[in-house]
């Protein structure tokens, strides 16, 4: 059962991208999401041929999948956002930028975890925040068919997901005296929860 629960939420992060190659929008720079939507799609590819057929190292990929990772979450925030809040995202860039320069201190080839819960507390933060921002003005927008709009697919998808990594980062010892999977298990569910809302969102897209 784990390892069939691995591979579907694993393979299901491709159809993000088919979607879009079915509707010809996989190269439209109109819509935000559509870098996380390639990224998702890369690290598939990547997990499966490079982590469970070649095992090959992952460190490497890890401190350069945070940088993408942010990357594309800022693209698609940026393109979401107006006025303030758009110098409030470059503010937030550069202190970013400047606080994974301080985890390149803390990697080496053989033992990513500091950088790593560095790299993934910091995004897990821009994105809560980015959140209750757009939660907030969702709140006082006059209609609310939350589930009609893909923007809000999204941004709960990341919602959860990156609150779920925080999570796991805050209260790690927890999760493991729980059982050898517990910290798995958080990780997995929240990953497929992150992908479905993912594929919803893009389908709604117009």
């Amino acid at each position: 059962m784990p390892q069939i629960l691995f591979f579907v939420t694993l393979f299901i992060g491709v159809i993000p991208l088919l979607i879009l190659f079915v509707e010809k929008r996989q190269f439209s720079t109109r819509h935000g999401i559509v870098p996380f939507v390639w990224l998702t799609a890369l690290a598939t590819l990547y997990e499966f041929i490079g982590t469970v057929v070649l095992k090959i190292n992952t460190n490497y990929w890890f401190q350069i999948y945070a940088l993408l990772e942010f990357a594309a979450l800022y693209f698609y925030f940026f393109k979401l956002f107006e006025g303030r809040q758009k110098k409030n995202l470059r503010i937030s860039m550069v202190v970013w930028a400047v606080i994974y320069c301080i985890s390149l201190f803390y990697w080496d080839s053989t033992n990513k975890a500091i950088a790593l819960a560095i790299n993934s507390c910091t995004t897990s933060l821009f994105v809560f925040l980015c959140s209750i921002a757009y939660f907030k003005s969702l709140m006082e927008a006059p209609k609310r068919k939350f589930w009609q709009n893909p923007t809000f697919c999204f941004v709960l998808a990341f919602s959860i997901y990156y609150a779920s990594t925080l999570f796991l980062f805050l209260s790690s010892k927890f999760v493991f005296e729980l059982g050898q999977y517990g910290y798995w298990w958080v990780n997995i569910v929240a990953t497929l929860i992150l992908r479905i809302l993912l594929i919803l969102g893009v389908w709604k897209m117009k």
